[in-house]
């Protein structure tokens, strides 16, 4: 037995392990959301319920109006994606292949949104939209995340590792930037739109802080805040139920990396081949 086949077979018995561990919680989180409310708490704990009671996702689902939260939720995340694809691709494609004055200093001033935390924009950010009339509207839920320091600097990268010949190829044939930007670039670098597509979905989508500052309504709240029905009640935390709800919340973004997780690897590697 070679020290190199004892060292991988050790270096995959530390990863199965700490998979086991991270999944537990997502075993214990289904078996609780299905399990009756006097097994939850029990000793010694009880991974499999006696009685699997579906109708928690149901009890849970009409305890709040979690169809327009569901709503609200998509609207949302599906908005920001997709104005934030739009403004990073076109700045990306700006800073990889567009020459002008400065454009290494906006660069870098373009790149210190993402040092600057989000706590600091939150005051101006709020009176802002208090004085344009948008508090409580999905204007103040979209219009905040218009732009994109990190997308614009993920999806550059992806930009500049395209060959030059393929843009000199294009401007031979008489293509402007924007059918270049369409037919060239937007193609090739779909792993990193797939990566921060599916990144901002997944910060928004989970996003509990902003919400709840600038919405003041129940029907323009999105899922996070949801949850906290559960926990609020005469009766105490229903912890059947907020998992239930937890589950049917997480599982879009599940699904989602599922289906993207391909890209999501590509994008991550490829992100910094060129600088």
């Amino acid at each position: 037995m070679s020290r190199r086949w004892v060292a991988g077979l050790a270096a995959h018995g530390a990863v199965i392990s700490l998979a086991v561990l991270f999944f537990l919680p997502f075993v214990w989180m289904v078996g609780t959301a299905v399990k009756p409310e006097n097994e939850i708490f029990v000793y010694p704990p009880r991974w499999i319920p006696s009685v699997w009671q579906w109708g928690n996702f149901a009890a849970a689902w009409v305890k709040a109006p979690f169809a327009r939260f569901f709503f609200n939720s998509v609207v949302v995340t599906a908005s920001i994606t997709a104005i934030q694809l739009a403004t990073a691709a076109l700045a990306s494609y700006a800073f990889a292949r567009l020459r002008f004055p400065g454009k290494g200093l906006l660069f870098l001033a373009y790149l210190s949104i993402m040092m600057i935390p989000s706590q600091v924009t939150l005051i101006p950010n709020f009176i802002t939209l208090k004085n344009l009339g948008l508090l409580n509207t999905y204007g103040a839920l979209i219009l905040p995340f218009a732009a994109t320091g990190f997308g614009t600097f993920l999806i550059r990268q992806q930009f500049l590792s395209i060959p030059q010949e393929l843009f000199d190829a294009a401007h031979i044939d008489g293509a402007g930037h924007l059918r270049i930007l369409r037919e060239i670039c937007l193609p090739l670098a779909k792993p990193a739109f797939a990566t921060f597509g599916l990144l901002t979905t997944m910060w928004h989508w989970n996003d509990f802080f902003w919400p709840l500052i600038v919405t003041s309504s129940v029907e323009m709240r999105t899922l996070p805040l949801a949850l906290v029905v559960f926990t609020h009640s005469e009766q105490g935390t229903s912890w059947n139920l907020l998992m239930a709800a937890g589950i049917f919340t997480a599982l879009p973004i599940v699904l989602l990396f599922l289906a993207a997780q391909r890209y999501f690897v590509q994008g991550i590697a490829r992100a910094g081949l060129k600088g």
